[in-house]
């Protein structure tokens, strides 16, 4: 269940990114119209809007990481292990992604030297400092790295693991703390997305408390109502027409939106159909991981090969659909990255959790 939402999140990022990255928008179609839009101008523009969650959606990874994270620490023996088991599971698939991410930039940067993406890229992608500050999460965030922006949130949880979550009597009360220290960033930075230019201040007043939400909910899970499919179908549709209305509303991802998407992960936790979950065609949590990771550099490599090949330019796509045609190339690059880096860690833990004996044979 937890791999089907994983799957589900990373997907929908990724289509979020390939049309935000190749489609020229609908607010800039309607403004440049020659002649009047029609009825199915509108109607596909409509649509399209359904693909501007991505942040809300990592929001839901957030969450539900939380869930896993309580899991995991429930049966694990000891904080070393747990830091040897995250350590293995994220971070050399990681290493991978920035060195793809540095592939990408160098061609960019032969290719198409006066590139803003060249410009912005080479610093970070293409210098001993630059690489090491990424690959330690000090500074992530280039063109070709944009949604590695959570990675750092991702990992100073990971570290505090061990000290927030080792006794099940105090979670209700860590929850409690995050849930008033974002009450504080609400009243001093407003309801906007990570205000502060200090990832820790930004973990304190706002991932802090999503990731404790998903701890919470593993440990309480059970006082979840557990509804049958059409009211749970019906809940969700409501809940996700709130997280649009918010957001559009607002103009960009918020607090409200954001606790409206730890609702629905919730929910969906609890109520998530078996028969759904469980089926392997629509079950692709087993590399969201690489999904998430390597999906921006797969898409700024297509983008550089239309511009350089075809004439097309990134963000110049006036057709509504055509930009889809790139969303299976990126999945099979992700899917193909997948066995370069995460499939053979993933190996590496299931050997680890095997006694020893079992490992000679």
């Amino acid at each position: 269940m937890l791999d089907f939402m994983r799957g589900f999140a990373a997907v929908y990022v990724v289509v979020n990114h390939v049309r935000g990255n190749f489609f020229k928008g609908g607010a800039r179609t309607i403004a440049e119209a020659v002649e009047p839009l029609g009825l199915y101008d509108y109607l596909s523009i409509s649509l399209l809007q359904l693909t501007g969650l991505g942040t809300e959606f990592v929001i839901l990874f957030f969450s539900v990481s939380g869930f896993a994270m309580a899991h995991s620490m429930k049966h694990t023996p000891s904080a070393a292990q747990f830091y040897l088991r995250r350590l293995v599971r994220i971070w050399p698939p990681y290493l991978v992604a920035i060195g793809l991410a540095a592939l990408v930039c160098i061609l960019y940067a032969s290719f198409d030297p006066a590139n803003s993406v060249s410009q912005r890229c080479t610093g970070r992608l293409c210098t001993a400092e630059g690489l090491f500050q990424m690959a330690t999460y000090i500074k992530v965030a280039t063109p070709i790295t944009a949604q590695f922006w959570s990675l750092p949130y991702e990992v100073i949880f990971y570290m505090l693991c061990p000290l927030l979550l080792w006794r099940r009597s105090a979670i209700p009360a860590v929850w409690g703390v995050s849930a008033i220290l974002s009450l504080i960033g609400v009243a001093f930075w407003g309801l906007g997305l990570n205000p502060s230019s200090s990832v820790l201040v930004n973990f304190a007043i706002n991932a802090a408390f999503w990731f404790m939400s998903g701890v919470v909910a593993y440990h309480y899970i059970e006082r979840v109502p557990a509804l049958s499919v059409w009211a749970f179908a019906i809940s969700a549709a409501v809940l996700m027409g709130l997280i649009f209305a918010v957001k559009t509303s607002y103009g960009a991802p918020n607090s409200i939106s954001n606790l409206l998407m730890i609702l629905f992960s919730i929910l969906c936790i609890r109520n998530l159909p078996h028969a759904l979950t469980s089926n392997p065609r629509w079950n692709w949590g087993f590399f969201s991981y690489s999904i998430y990771i390597y999906h921006v550099a797969f898409i700024y490599l297509i983008a550089l090969i239309l511009d350089q090949q075809f004439g097309i330019r990134a963000r110049e796509i006036e057709s509504y659909w055509a930009w889809m045609l790139c969303l299976p190339v990126v999945l099979a690059g992700c899917w193909g990255m997948y066995f370069l880096g995460e499939k053979q860690c993933n190996d590496l833990l299931r050997r680890m959790k095997r006694s020893p004996s079992e490992a000679r044979t």
